[in-house]
């Protein structure tokens, strides 16, 4: 009986273990991918502003040739996040501490609203794109317009992303024993 008794502890123990080592796994792997996303923000952070400087120059094959590469790097982007969001859910759902748990639950929550805000301005800069072929100055005017009240929707879902990674860092400061540097 003492023997079964150390046997089922000793599996238990040994599954959590597992289920802690695959959450920390999934959590590093969608931080990589994080990290990647950043990188592509950084590579791309006057993209707007060329777009911009074309449309006022009349310059409207360029600023289609921009939105054309903007739209291919919120693609990648896109891609980077949907993956992150997965591993953070699935990480969330393991056998693991409640903590953890909703550590892990908080930070796909999170880049689930970045997937939200880049979806707003993927969608937006195709609108733009459209509309600048049309080489109608109204249309343009009016494509302008929407394209700043999608840039007001992008920041208050990206506001939103931050205030859940927030928590979930509040949490990680909280519970160093849980949640190791990097997770």
């Amino acid at each position: 009986m003492l023997l079964f008794v150390l046997l089922s502890l000793s599996l238990g123990a040994c599954s959590g273990n597992s289920a802690f080592d695959e959450a920390n796994k999934l959590n590093q792997s969608g931080s990589d991918d994080i990290k990647a996303i950043d990188k592509l923000v950084q590579d791309n952070k006057n993209k707007e502003r060329e777009v911009s400087t074309a449309i006022y120059a009349k310059n409207i094959p360029q600023a289609v040739a921009l939105l054309d590469e903007s739209v291919k790097t919120i693609d990648l982007g896109l891609q980077k996040a949907e993956s992150a969001a997965g591993k953070f859910e699935k990480a969330s759902k393991l056998d693991i501490d409640s903590t953890l748990k909703e550590y892990l639950s908080l930070r796909a929550q999170s880049v689930a609203k970045a997937i939200e805000a880049f979806k707003e301005v993927r969608q937006g800069a195709i609108a733009l794109r459209v509309k600048l072929e049309s080489r109608d100055e109204a249309v343009i005017e009016k494509a302008k317009e929407e394209m700043r009240q999608t840039s007001i929707r992008y920041e208050q879902l990206i506001s939103e992303h931050q205030r859940l990674e927030g928590q979930a860092g509040e949490i990680a400061r909280r519970n160093p024993d849980k949640i190791k540097p990097g997770m």
